[in-house]
């Protein structure tokens, strides 16, 4: 859910939408479009654990000279109960103006989930973790015994490091690169990461690494650590130049163990590499020390995409693509919509790809294009797919062809431009039909919609046949009954009118009867379908848009009494349809279940379909 003024947009979002009690969730409050942001206040976190947060990140796309750009703060958080835990909304003070988001929901189910708890400190990066936490074998180190002479400080910094390591130090815009936070010890620590790098001018996407527990053997000059991930990301930077890498911040409280009580460890009969914060060492022969490490920063050359030979169509996309275009129908009727779908495959920076701007022909208008992703964000660079499905009416029927499609973008592998072509689609649309029956059921439905049951459904079908019915039987009382008119003339001046009139609300009624919910119903009742609340949001509003003659974009629930009051539509029916609205969205946020509110919705936004019906036919 967005709340937008002028071309300020900030939500609030939380992922994985849904977890079990020993797993975590993201939240991230985002801004787009302002640079005048002065204070974030999240929500409160009463119900949680913040492992990690406030972490910031920033980004920009362009497309067409239009710049988008976002600050985004995001929160690593566990639940301290289970059940659906409310998240109130975050408070944003932009020109010294506050601003308040959506609120979220998080469904926390009282189960655990499998590998636990390996997978739960897998999704945390930056919680504490103990390096030394695992068995150890008999030939690990022995640098936390501190020997007579020497200094606590001198033998941490010695044996400890973090290092940031990348694949590259150079890279075009929109080319990823992978940086690794590392750390190498020889120690036994506790360690938390005090200090997260933002990595601005850089789109971010954090890889999923190994339990924090495990770790690699490395040589380091020479000498063998043992080197734990402490944050890996893969960066696509957004614009050229020289860009440094921060350097993150790690605390660690080192245990020593004082020569004398190893060797007693020893003689005792224990071993060196028993856990010695135990009962068989005294107080006295343990040093504890906290050291901070800090990583250097690294500084990545951005080069700047060439502007030789850049394609008009060029929108910023860098990797290897393919494009596939092609028509839901190549053959309807006018008063049916039709569907382009054009999917975009390959790696690359797909995250930030936005819709191709196609060349319609004339007598289209096309509606703003819904997007859909299947990506890959664990590989480098990501891959996947990308879909933009492109709703459009045609005013009038003949044979059409939409150009080729076509998507542009950098490879950086040849540092050339290269063009993915879609083939021309040629279509043909006839004249609009009668009457559009509902669709059959799937047949593996577990529920039959009885006919009295779509009768109810669809009772708005009944009233306007009954309104036809009785408009043919007034014609025909008027012309039995001519002895009432004084003049031949006037009878047939008034028959034809109302012939004239009856032929209109015809045409209208044979259109209104068309079912616009017709998909919603269909996902009504089969038990599988989930996407119940995407489908009635999209066909009542792209029913409302047809109906209104408006964009799509623009029904929604602070503009559609508006654009109703305009159409002299009854104030009650739009009040009834702004609420309708934010209860669906509302849905659309919250986890899906199954129940008795689908069915209401579906019959509120019939009879609203209904009224505005009825409101044409009454003003013919």
């Amino acid at each position: 859910m967005l709340y937008t003024n002028a071309q300020v947009n900030i939500s609030q979002e939380i992922s994985p939408a849904q977890i079990n009690k020993d797993q975590y969730a993201t939240l991230k409050i985002i801004v787009q479009n302002s640079n005048a942001i002065q204070h974030i206040t999240p929500p409160s976190f009463k119900n949680f654990v913040v492992l990690s947060g406030p972490n910031q990140e920033t980004g920009m796309s362009s497309v067409n000279g239009n710049v988008t750009r976002y600050v985004a703060l995001s929160f690593i958080l566990k639940p301290r109960q289970t059940g659906n835990i409310s998240i109130e909304a975050a408070t944003i003070n932009i020109a010294g103006k506050l601003y308040k988001t959506n609120s979220t929901k998080l469904l926390v189910k009282n189960t655990v989930s499998a590998n636990s708890p390996a997978n739960s400190m897998a999704a945390n990066p930056f919680s504490n973790f103990d390096p030394f936490a695992e068995e150890r074998s008999s030939t690990d180190f022995t640098d936390y015994v501190l020997r007579k002479g020497e200094n606590v400080t001198e033998k941490a910094n010695k044996n400890m490091q973090l290092r940031l390591e990348t694949d590259k130090t150079s890279c075009f815009v929109g080319e990823p690169i992978v940086a690794t936070y590392k750390l190498f010890t020889r120690l036994k620590s506790e360690s938390k990461l005090t200090q997260n790098p933002s990595f601005n001018g850089f789109s971010v996407i954090d890889l999923t690494r190994p339990d924090i527990s495990g770790y690699t053997r490395q040589k380091l000059n020479g000498r063998e650590y043992n080197v734990y991930i402490i944050r890996k990301a893969q960066l696509y930077p957004l614009q050229p130049g020289n860009i440094e890498l921060e350097e993150a911040e790690l605390e660690n409280n080192i245990q020593f163990i004082k020569d004398d009580y190893a060797n007693q460890r020893n003689n005792n009969g224990y071993g060196l590499f028993e856990d010695f914060a135990d009962a068989t060492v005294p107080p006295e022969g343990m040093i504890n020390q906290t050291v901070n490490l800090k990583s250097k920063p690294v500084t990545i050359l951005v080069k700047p995409l060439p502007e030789t030979n850049k394609p008009t169509s060029f929108a910023g996309a860098v990797g290897e693509f393919s494009i596939e275009a092609q028509l839901q129908k190549e053959n309807f009727p006018a008063n049916e919509s039709g569907k382009l779908v054009v999917k975009i495959s390959g790696n690359g920076n797909l995250q930030l790809l936005t819709a191709p701007v196609l060349e319609w022909p004339a007598g289209i208008e096309p509606y703003d294009p819904k997007t859909s992703e299947e990506l890959d964000k664990l590989s480098v660079p990501v891959r996947g797919n990308k879909t933009f499905e492109y709703n459009f009416s045609v005013n009038a029927p003949g044979n059409y062809i939409i150009p080729a499609v076509q998507f542009s973008y950098f490879d950086p592998n040849t540092a050339t431009y290269k063009t993915a072509i879609a083939k021309d689609i040629p279509f043909t649309v006839t004249k609009a039909t009668g009457p559009v029956t509902l669709a059959s059921l799937p047949s593996n439905n577990k529920e039959t919609v009885s006919g009295i049951n779509k009768i109810f459904n669809n009772r708005w079908w009944i009233i306007e046949f009954i309104a036809v019915v009785m408009m043919i039987g007034l014609i025909i009382w008027l012309r039995k009954d001519k002895r009432s008119v004084t003049s031949t003339n006037i009878v047939a001046a008034i028959n034809e009118e109302e012939v004239s009139k009856l032929n209109t609300i015809i045409e209208v009624s044979a259109i209104n009867q068309q079912n616009p919910l017709e998909k919603t119903e269909e996902c009504l009742y089969r038990d599988n379908c989930t996407g119940f609340y995407s489908l009635l949001n999209t066909e009542l509003k792209n029913y409302l848009a047809n109906k209104l003659s408006v964009d799509p974009a623009e029904i929604n629930t602070k503009n559609i009494a508006a654009i109703m009051d305009k159409r002299n539509i009854s104030n009650d029916t739009a009040l009834q349809l702004q609420q309708l609205l934010q209860e669906i969205e509302w849905q659309l946020y919250t986890p899906f279940e199954r129940n008795e509110k689908m069915t209401e919705f579906y019959h509120n936004a019939h009879d609203i379909i209904q009224q505005v019906n009825t409101h044409d036919i009454r003003h013919l």
